[in-house]
């Protein structure tokens, strides 16, 4: 019974970690100098449950960023579902606009983190 419930939790662990880590949307700016890159990720501290969410990355042309990581990215945030009411559109080659219903109509995402001298910008609304 022990060796059983030990095989099952070895199981789900490796079950957890090999979540989805696949690009569903990669979306150049205006002069292709940097691009945004939506992945789709398991949700961070998701241990027995299999969550997904959407791990958002601007990016240098060329670089790529994997799930959970904040290496290669200048701007990154999270949305905690990830489907299809994510709005993601370049207003200028410097500054995304980016926008889902969960989303703080004040401040956006709960977490938004920004590279130390990045010039791109994030602006989180909804489409006017």
């Amino acid at each position: 019974m022990i060796m059983k419930n030990m095989y099952l939790c070895c199981l789900l662990i490796i079950l957890t970690a090999c979540g989805p880590d696949q690009i569903v949307v990669d979306l150049p700016s205006p002069n292709k100098s940097v691009h945004v890159e939506v992945r789709k990720c398991p949700q961070a501290g998701a241990f027995l449950q299999w969550t997904e969410m959407a791990q958002v990355s601007v990016l240098e042309a060329g670089r790529s960023e994997p799930c959970n990581s904040f290496v290669n990215a200048l701007v990154q945030f999270d949305s905690k579902v990830a489907d299809e009411q994510l709005e993601l559109e370049w207003i200028s080659d410097k500054v995304l606009r980016a926008w889902h219903p969960t989303f703080s109509p004040d401040y956006g995402p709960v977490n938004t983190t920004v590279r130390a001298g990045s010039n791109v910008r994030i602006q989180f609304s909804p489409k006017s």
